[in-house]
């Protein structure tokens, strides 16, 4: 097996561990979660690394990573590079590994830096955080400011892909879970699109829109109706998509 790795500046004193981290991650670490991918925390060397391990894909998917589209790992780290040059906050990045087996990929594993953070959106969705109203105001602001006007879309913006934390009377909001992203102009009905998985109710949905529209001079009438509507298909899409993996398996990214 070959090992095929990037170090970000300002940590090559890992080369060496990184090195051998398929060995490392199956036989230390804490595992904090798992399910078709896994992640882990190291303590190693002063650093406090968050190590996640995607899965072994299907056959096609192996070869296309690693020739045409870049491993899920790859796609992580230069993609949070590119979100801290924008200005987005994600948890700094440190390095990706790929196995490399015949020349097609195996396991890879994206590398940054564990992110101290009080809870996720998915809870202040979840009515378990108070000042809920002050919290999803800042996060729309968050996510036009520094996403949208970039022209950052993450494909994959559910609740748990956003960490908060809270230093005095802000709140700070780190973007995770990056390898389907996509750098391109954000206008008002595209960025409406981007809150669609939040799979919440009408009120906070309501409350969202009506932000978002004040945000780009855009009506908060229309961008209710717009949250709504794909509010109401995306919720359809995952109880069929739930449906077919209970016979079928999750699909391949």
């Amino acid at each position: 097996m070959k090992i095929r790795l990037k170090i970000a500046p300002g940590y090559e004193v890992l080369e060496d561990w990184l090195a051998k981290l398929p060995e490392h991650f199956q036989n230390g670490g804490v595992s904090i979660f798992k399910d078709r991918n896994e992640v882990k925390v190291f303590n190693e060397m002063g650093f406090e690394l968050n190590i996640k391990s995607f899965k072994v894909t299907h056959l096609i998917n192996r070869f296309a990573y690693i020739y045409f589209r870049g491993s899920k790992a790859a796609r992580s780290f230069l993609n949070a590079v590119r979100l801290l040059a924008s200005g987005a906050s994600t948890p700094e990045p440190v390095a990706y590994v790929e196995c490399l087996s015949m020349g097609i990929l195996g396991r890879s594993y994206y590398i940054s830096l564990q992110y101290l953070h009080d809870f996720t959106l998915r809870d202040v969705l979840d009515y378990e955080i108070p000042d809920r109203q002050n919290i999803l105001t800042q996060w729309v602001h968050f996510t036009w400011l520094h996403l949208h006007k970039n022209g950052i879309f993450h494909l994959d913006y559910s609740p748990g892909n956003t960490l908060i934390r809270k230093e005095g009377e802000q709140y700070q909001f780190a973007i995770v879970d990056l390898n389907r992203m996509k750098f391109l102009p954000v206008d008002f009905g595209k960025g409406i699109q981007n809150f669609r998985q939040l799979h919440t109710d009408e009120e906070t949905i309501r409350l969202i829109a009506t932000q978002y529209a004040a945000l780009c001079g855009s009506s908060a009438e229309k961008a209710i109706e717009m949250l709504l509507k794909l509010d109401g298909s995306s919720k359809k899409f995952r109880a069929r998509k739930n449906k077919f993996h209970k016979f079928f398996g999750p699909a391949e990214d």
